[in-house]
């Protein structure tokens, strides 16, 4: 018996809007997202009133990209993407919570979410560096030409 690892390849973007026309209408695609995202947001939109419709969709197992379909009810002058940024508010407000109450009974957690955090800082800090050398090599090269 043999196991075939399947690796999933990143998203060509991280988001994009699509639809034209009435505002109150849109789909959202996330890159690099999966069912746990698209779940979550489609459970809290339509938590709110001025949302008459709200689903997702993950095209393809292979990609890493879920579709948000949001439509807001015409009378309340909401606008599908504020619709969805409200949401996301939310949303990150209620793992806040959550987040808070598992460190008040595992303080170990917190410890190592702050360690996750300074690495992942420490991570975008050489990223930056490192565009940064980039970007003045190549203006030295202009320079030079």
């Amino acid at each position: 018996m043999s196991v075939n690892e399947v690796k999933v390849k990143e998203a060509e973007f991280e988001f994009e809007v699509r639809g034209t026309g009435n505002p109150a209408s849109r789909t959202f695609a996330i890159g690099n997202e999966d069912h746990t995202i698209g779940n979550s947001l489609r459970h809290v939109l339509l938590q709110n009133a001025n949302v008459d419709f709200a689903g997702y969709s993950v095209p393809h197992p292979s990609e890493p990209v879920v579709h948000i379909r949001v439509q807001t009810s015409q009378r309340s002058q909401m606008s599908a993407i504020h619709a969805l940024k409200d949401s996301c508010q939310t949303l990150f407000e209620q793992c806040e919570i959550v987040l808070e109450k598992i460190e008040e009974v595992m303080p170990e957690t917190k410890a190592d979410r702050l360690e996750i955090e300074k690495i992942t800082e420490a991570e975008a800090f050489a990223e930056q560096d490192m565009e940064q050398d980039y970007d003045e090599d190549a203006e030295e090269v202009y320079e030079d030409e």
